[in-house]
């Protein structure tokens, strides 16, 4: 009994071909899912590149701007307290000091048996 749709096979040459043709039929099929596959992930990362520049437009370059102004304000705000609290303090101190180290000096040269 003899299967219908293989009727013609008798030799190995036969059998041969038909997996041949098999074969070629299968591996068309799968390049064309490779390729729709391939397409299908192409799209999908443009997707998500597109929407990650979108994200990085509206929220990262806003915040980004908070920060620079931030750093303007502490830049400024450094500046002012440096000019009005520190430089002065610093100036009295280095005179203050300068004075010490004056009158250091000046003992020296009243007593003359004594050095410090």
């Amino acid at each position: 009994m003899e299967i219908f749709l293989f009727w013609w096979l008798h030799n190995p040459q036969d059998w041969r071909d038909l997996f041949l043709m098999c074969f070629t039929v299968a591996g068309t099929v799968l390049f064309l899912l490779g390729i729709i596959f391939t397409t299908v992930l192409g799209l999908l990362s443009w997707r998500t590149v597109s929407r990650v520049n979108r994200l990085l437009k509206n929220n990262v370059q806003p915040a980004l701007g908070n920060v620079r102004e931030t750093t303007e304000t502490v830049r400024s705000t450094v500046s002012f307290i440096s000019d009005n609290a520190i430089k002065p303090v610093v100036k009295v101190y280095g005179t203050y000091a300068g004075a010490r180290r004056f009158i250091a000096v000046l003992a020296r040269f009243r007593r003359p048996g004594r050095a410090s």
